[in-house]
């Protein structure tokens, strides 16, 4: 199906209540409610350097009880919020910023007293309204960012705190029109199945004055035009025909048996979200992030949120795990930063 369903607004609505309780600032009601919302033996992910936990107190041990006890007043305020079904299993996401005083070092990571916006997504497979699989995604190279740590050449595109809707109606907490669910995924997979080709395909889907948001080392980019200052070269980055992706094999065992492709992608109302963990893969035969290519091997964790408006799509956020697929690449963007990580 791919769109929301009556059983979608149920958990997006148990979903709120914790999204809630995290706007709080409450950090006895956010464990609290974490307990309550993850299932026991919940699988959950985070981005490097955290990556895989196995159940809810593991989560608030290692990734909660740092972030309260280092970020003063942390809460997280959240933009988007929908839900849908993808291949029987029900999803629901949110979208937004982290936000606190940055007091006292986190992971190794040191403090400036400032306070700091921490962009994040999460994906959460939903049963019997609790989660029980969840993808975490945080900028972390934002976070080095804001602290004056940058370990990476400039971006090419705008580097700053990401908005959400321009529309402001991203909290998707009553029933949309199916209808309009299953035009919202059409059109994001239509334009999908267009990325990658030689006539730039995908053009049509957008909106000519279109905003991608994309993860800090690549910047945001607005208009058309400027949205190709990052596709075209990301592109070329790749030995050609040795790519996987949700879409298409590279017909490299070694790469395929890496690249899952999308663990979702599902649509509500005009809101699109997908994620892979990891989405693609390749092999780099061109510089990027100022890391030589020499045939590397690497595949991308990322996520996806669309916004479309009538036939086109308007808004694109994307989050990207660079800190992992850098460190495939054998570049350290801790230690380029002068970091050395002490994990919980």
């Amino acid at each position: 199906m791919g769109i929301a369903t009556e059983t979608t607004l149920r958990n997006k609505q148990r979903y709120a209540r914790l999204v809630a309780d995290y706007a709080d600032c409450d950090p006895t009601r956010i464990r609290a409610s974490l307990k309550e919302f993850l299932h026991p033996d919940a699988v959950v992910n985070v981005v490097q350097p955290v990556n895989r936990l196995d159940g809810a107190q593991q989560f608030i041990e290692r990734v909660m009880d740092p972030l309260l006890g280092s970020f003063r007043h942390l809460h997280r305020r959240s933009d988007m919020l929908f839900g849908g079904e993808y291949r029987g299993a029900e999803w629901v996401v949110s979208h937004g910023h982290y936000m606190g005083e940055f007091v006292n070092d986190w992971m190794g990571i040191p403090a400036h007293g400032e306070p700091v916006w921490l962009h994040y997504a999460e994906f959460h497979r939903m049963e019997a309204g609790r989660s029980v699989e969840c993808y975490l995604y945080i900028d972390m190279l934002d976070l080095l960012r804001q602290l004056g740590k940058w370990p990476l050449p400039r971006s090419v595109g705008h580097e700053g705190f990401i908005p959400g809707p321009g529309t402001g109606d991203g909290m998707l907490l009553s029933a949309q029109d199916p209808e309009q669910s299953r035009l919202s995924l059409k059109t994001v997979e239509d334009m999908l199945a267009e990325l990658w080709t030689e006539d730039e395909g995908w053009r049509p889907y957008w909106h000519r004055n279109m905003c991608w948001y994309g993860p800090s080392g690549y910047g945001s980019y607005f208009g058309l035009e400027g949205f190709c200052r990052f596709q075209q070269p990301y592109e070329r980055i790749f030995e050609p025909d040795r790519f996987s992706s949700a879409f298409r094999k590279s017909g490299d065992a070694r790469l395929d048996g890496r690249v899952k492709g999308h663990y979702a992608r599902f649509s509500d109302g005009n809101y699109v979200a997908c994620g892979g963990w990891p989405s693609h893969g390749g092999f780099m035969v061109r510089p990027w992030l100022g890391v030589e290519g020499q045939g590397q091997m690497f595949t991308v964790r990322l996520c996806d949120f669309w916004r479309r408006s009538g036939n086109v799509l308007v808004e694109n956020w994307v989050l990207i795990d660079l800190v992992d697929m850098l460190l495939q690449l054998e570049f350290d963007v801790f230690r380029q930063a002068g970091i050395e990580l002490q994990l919980p």
